[in-house]
């Protein structure tokens, strides 16, 4: 279990510049927790469909090799990212 969960927070590392940006971005535009959650379910759909993909797939097995299915490293890296997200917005929301 814990290799997995390291091989998981191994792949969010090389995702979290990006999932910042896009924090950032929709703190600027709406700032609600809501939207900005909803904005990352999204986006983490597109990232499921993109790993589903065969040519992806053949270029991420580590994660695999840790016995991770697709389905639970997207929803742990919602979770983590969920809970990123969250703590910033209502950081910001306190000195706005």
């Amino acid at each position: 279990m814990l290799n997995q969960f390291r091989a998981i927070l191994f792949y969010y590392k090389h995702l979290a510049a990006w999932s910042f940006i896009v924090t950032l971005l929709l703190t600027i535009y709406s700032p609600g927790i809501i939207s900005a959650l909803l904005t990352k379910l999204f986006l983490i759909g597109l990232f499921y469909f993109m790993i589903s993909d065969r040519n992806i797939r053949k270029k991420l097995k580590f994660y695999k090799m840790a016995g991770v299915s697709n389905l639970r490293l997207v929803a742990i890296l919602y979770f983590i990212d969920c809970f990123i997200t969250c703590s910033f917005l209502i950081l910001i929301e306190g000195f706005i």
